[in-house]
């Protein structure tokens, strides 16, 4: 594969009988236009340069989406442009994130391994900074870490996205729907990392989703049912069998509300406990480990009318 190139612009993978679509079109002429107006010119002059590009028709998405490109083309440059963007931003980032989110969701497999790099780097600068809607840029960057695959440009973007979100913890407790989906998308991945050779990731995981549940274990549950298939999943790991523990017989160390009646609708809504013993009244439903495996048990009655449970 050939990377589509005009200057230094090299955002997209593609083949010689690849066609440009309307994105990476519209792209590359925001940064030819962008580059001619800055082009080597000092910071000074090219700011002033650059304010005067702005009162153009559509001035400021064309510098907008150049300085972009930049950032994510050009990593010497990558400082420079993002001061540049930040000095004439009129939307706190805002197109230029939502649009940037757009991009990684419909085209972040055509990437190269440079503008990779660069939109950590970009993540990483924006959370520094507080920009809006950061949090979308990082969900849909979640969605390429794909189950399964231990490739290593998916590794790296599993454990590059890890040490987002470890360094900027405080940034991400802010967001209870952006938890949900981490705690989802590293359990999910924990599962696949039981290679030697990657022992170390996987402890990386299992300590920062942990902590994230330990602390923030109501914004969990919305997970819902995917929640408790999870855990089990990974139930044989140490640090679960403990959170499996607590979950059942102290549920209130993991939070306030999450009281025996609350656990009973969690049981009931996951469907992930076994049936034993079934009266005309009520269920004796058990949840067991055994051999010294689990070592958990749990006894709940429900009080529902046998004729209006499904399974």
């Amino acid at each position: 594969m050939e990377a589509m190139s005009t200057g230094c612009f090299r955002l997209f993978l593609t083949t010689s009988v690849e066609n440009k679509d309307d994105t990476e079109e519209k792209l590359l002429r925001s940064y030819q236009f962008f580059q001619s107006v800055r082009g080597d010119l000092s910071d000074k002059d090219a700011h002033e340069a650059l304010n005067k590009a702005l009162l153009k028709e559509k001035g400021y998405e064309e510098v907008s989406f150049g300085l972009l490109v930049s950032m994510l083309t050009e990593p010497h440059n990558a400082a420079r442009s993002y001061r540049d963007l930040t000095l004439i931003t009129r939307d706190g980032f805002g197109h230029v994130v939502t649009n940037l989110s757009q991009l990684v969701l419909d085209k972040y497999l055509r990437f190269t391994d440079i503008v990779r790099q660069q939109l950590l780097w970009l993540l990483r600068e924006m959370i520094k900074n507080n920009v809006n809607s950061v949090d979308n840029l990082c969900w849909n960057l979640m969605r390429h870490a794909a189950g399964g695959d231990i490739s290593p440009k998916n590794l790296n973007l599993v454990e590059s996205l890890l040490d987002v979100f470890i360094e900027f913890r405080s940034w991400l407790d802010k967001f209870p729907i952006l938890i949900a989906s981490v705690v989802y998308t590293y359990l999910r991945l924990i599962e696949d990392h039981h290679a030697p050779f990657l022992a170390a990731l996987r402890q990386k995981e299992v300590n920062f989703v942990i902590s994230i549940m330990r602390e923030h274990f109501q914004e969990c549950l919305v997970i819902g049912r995917d929640l408790v298939r999870l855990l089990q999943n990974v139930a044989r790991i140490a640090e679960f069998d403990l959170l499996w523990k607590d979950m059942l017989l102290n549920p209130k160390t993991l939070s306030p509300t999450f009281s025996g009646k609350f656990r009973l609708q969690i049981c009931t809504l996951f469907h992930i406990l076994f049936i034993n013993t079934v009266t005309s009244r009520y269920y004796t439903l058990h949840y067991y480990w055994l051999n010294g495996y689990f070592l958990k048990a749990i006894f709940v009655t429900l009080y529902i009318c046998f004729n209006t449970f499904s399974n």
